[in-house]
């Protein structure tokens, strides 16, 4: 069995990217019942392997690089958060992941999967603008301006620090990391 889950069972005061086997201490409700399904599933099922993953976003859906495109088509100017880090993933990055995975009998435990790098939300907008300009996807370019997370509050916690540090998975899944802006460009080619 594999089983996606998620940065946000950590709490977010790291300074160095988490390995899998930090100590998990998840500040919402989401990211605690992330948690509390890894552990059921892992004491259940000897050879599960459970996939954490960042700032999941795709083509399709709702996700942070659609409502930038939307936003930035509708509106004159933006504000961002600038003080939560962490690592985008292309879903077809994380697709490959799970299928290289399912593959490997030999897997068991957890394993971080996110795009190579760290950007904050703010600074991955600038680059979601900027690609889509490049690419005709939008016309314009509009002001895009950093904020603090207390400037923009949501009823759900979020972690300011959420980077995963995916080295054991790009080993042992064998796969080959690609920097989070070489995926977001990839992924814009089919929109």
């Amino acid at each position: 069995m594999i089983h996606v889950s998620t940065d946000y069972v950590f709490d977010g005061t790291a300074c160095t990217p988490y390995p899998p086997e930090a100590i998990c201490t998840p500040i919402g409700v989401y990211g605690q019942s992330k948690r509390q399904g890894e552990i059921n599933i892992l004491d259940v099922i000897d050879d599960s392997v459970i996939i954490r993953t960042s700032w999941l976003y795709s083509q399709y859906g709702n996700n942070f690089v659609l409502t930038m495109l939307r936003l930035m088509k509708e509106r004159d100017r933006l504000k961002v958060v600038a003080d939560q880090v962490g690592a985008p993933t292309w879903a077809a990055s994380l697709a490959t992941a799970i299928w290289a995975a399912a593959e490997n009998k030999q897997l068991k435990g957890i394993y971080h999967c996110s795009d190579a790098g760290v950007t904050s939300w703010y600074d991955f907008a600038v680059a979601i603008q900027e690609e889509a300009l490049d690419r005709g996807i939008l016309e314009q370019p509009i002001p895009i301006t950093p904020i603090t997370t207390a400037e923009f509050p949501t009823p759900a916690k979020r972690p300011s620090y959420s980077v995963l540090d995916c080295t054991r998975a790009w080993r042992d899944i064998g796969i080959e990391p690609i920097q989070w802006r070489v995926a977001l460009r990839q992924m814009l080619l089919f929109s």
